[in-house]
């Protein structure tokens, strides 16, 4: 476990474009040790959170009733299935597809944007010029000598290894009811989807997708439970 979690410490130091592993022994001792070290975490969040809170340093903000509104099964169905599936599928697939990351860049910016908008034509443009932005950008590199792409990949992947990440903590805040990045506060509240997010991109990187979805699926069973068991 050791080794596991300082290969995943090495590999955030300069996240790289990983060959993809087929060992079964290290990817369950790599998956274990990523989880007991997102638990750790989020726990210790958990704590820093509630004595923010006491000393009134942190406004709360409800979360989601996720449990009210679609009863036990419901509640497992989104969070343990249709959630990981989705949320894998658009922000930790195109880790490992160059035209992929392309769109995912320009539709994620676009989104960002939106979310701060209430005009729905606004809205529709932005999405439609951010789909416009990256057929172009993907053109032009189909144009170029493969070599130029290549080399292009490697040098932006550490931004966007953790552009994904930090993407995927910031679209956490709609768990949350009137929660923005006006209130520094947000910082706490998304970190432990952040992190998961580095989690999740190691293990899309290195194992694959369905490894990503299912230490998705494991980590929001294990949340969910401890949600039950402490109110």
């Amino acid at each position: 476990m050791k080794k596991s979690l300082l290969l995943f410490y090495q590999f955030l130091k300069k996240p790289s474009f990983l060959k993809k592993q087929r060992d079964k022994k290290v990817l369950v001792k790599d998956f274990a040790a990523l989880f007991f070290l997102s638990l750790f975490f989020s726990t210790l969040l958990v704590a820093v959170f509630y004595l923010l809170l006491h000393f009134n340093l942190i406004k709360e903000h409800e979360g989601i009733d996720l449990l009210k509104q679609y009863g036990v099964l419901g509640t497992l169905a989104i969070a343990c299935l249709f959630a990981p599936l989705l949320e894998e599928l658009f922000f930790r697939w195109h880790l490992r597809d160059l035209h992929g990351s392309i769109y995912f860049v320009f539709l994620s910016m676009a989104g960002l944007i939106v979310s701060q908008i209430d005009r729905p034509l606004i809205q529709f443009g932005l999405v439609i010029g951010a789909l416009l932005l990256a057929v172009l950008v993907i053109e032009f590199l189909k144009k170029r000598r493969k070599i130029y792409a290549i080399k292009l990949w490697k040098k932006s992947y550490p931004f966007l290894f953790y552009y994904t990440a930090i993407v995927f903590g910031l679209i956490h805040l709609s768990n949350y009811e009137d929660l923005t990045i006006a209130d520094p506060s947000f910082l706490i509240y998304i970190a432990s989807q952040t992190f998961g997010g580095l989690s999740l991109g190691y293990l899309r990187i290195k194992y694959g997708l369905f490894y990503s979805i299912l230490f998705h699926a494991c980590f929001n069973l294990v949340a969910f439970s401890l949600a039950i068991a402490f109110g």
